[in-house]
């Protein structure tokens, strides 16, 4: 398997708990909620970010949003920093479109989204902070992109891997993407084996966490997804 193959069966409370462990902490973002797509989505970070418009600055002479996500590849997760701001749409459905027909695997932005139904149909996972009608070229320009930004209040640089799922938006570290892929998809095989056992009718104290007395049930239950009957 690949790592985003691997990071993909890692729910962001089991990368959390394996950051945790390996001393990074401050890796979950903060006040986003899922507006589109279902499931997990996993992938490297490209990032963009947004600063505010003034009337007597120009905006640069290349629109880098639409540059940003007409070169996003297949599996990337856009991240856009803008600022929190609730006064434009950073997305919409023509540029969720063109994001979605090169691979891109979900758009992440600390601001707002418009056009969310048809984003829906399309089925692009999207997390940002609400909804908004209004453009964001009355009030925000793009300013830069794959450079480090900020977007729910935790750093990502380009290049970090990205959990979203139900729960939350997690950044992987890179340096840290193969550990927390290996050790993730370990503690996922182990958070079903506890799950099976519960089913059978063990009590909780004697399936999860983990019980060392069952390392043999578990290597015999990852060949054949048997367990033992209480």
């Amino acid at each position: 398997m690949t790592l985003v193959e691997l990071l993909h069966v890692v729910p962001t409370a089991n990368a959390k708990v394996i950051l945790r462990e390996l001393g990074v902490t401050r890796v979950v973002m903060r006040g986003l909620q899922r507006l589109s797509g279902s499931g997990v989505a996993s992938g490297p970070a490209r990032t963009l970010r947004f600063l505010p418009a003034r009337e007597d600055v120009k905006p640069p002479k290349v629109n880098i949003q639409r540059a940003t996500i007409d070169t996003l590849r297949r599996g990337e997760i856009l991240i856009i920093d803008a600022i929190g701001s609730p006064d434009g749409a950073v997305l919409g459905d023509m540029l969720a479109a063109r994001a979605h027909a090169n691979g891109a695997a979900a758009v992440i932005a600390d601001g707002v989204v418009r056009d969310i139904a048809g984003i829906r149909a399309m089925g692009l996972t999207v997390h940002a902070r609400g909804t908004q009608p209004e453009p964001s070229v009355r009030n925000l320009v793009s300013c830069e992109s794959d450079k480090p930004v900020q977007c729910g209040g935790v750093l990502v640089e380009p290049g970090d891997y990205i959990i979203a799922d139900d729960d939350a938006v997690l950044v992987v570290p890179k340096a840290l993407a193969d550990e927390v892929a290996l050790r993730g998809a370990e503690m996922a095989e182990r958070d079903e084996f506890s799950q099976a056992l519960i089913a059978a009718g063990w009590a909780i104290d004697e399936a999860y966490p983990f019980p060392a007395s069952r390392a043999a049930d578990f290597e015999r239950f990852k060949r054949d997804r048997t367990v033992p009957k209480p």
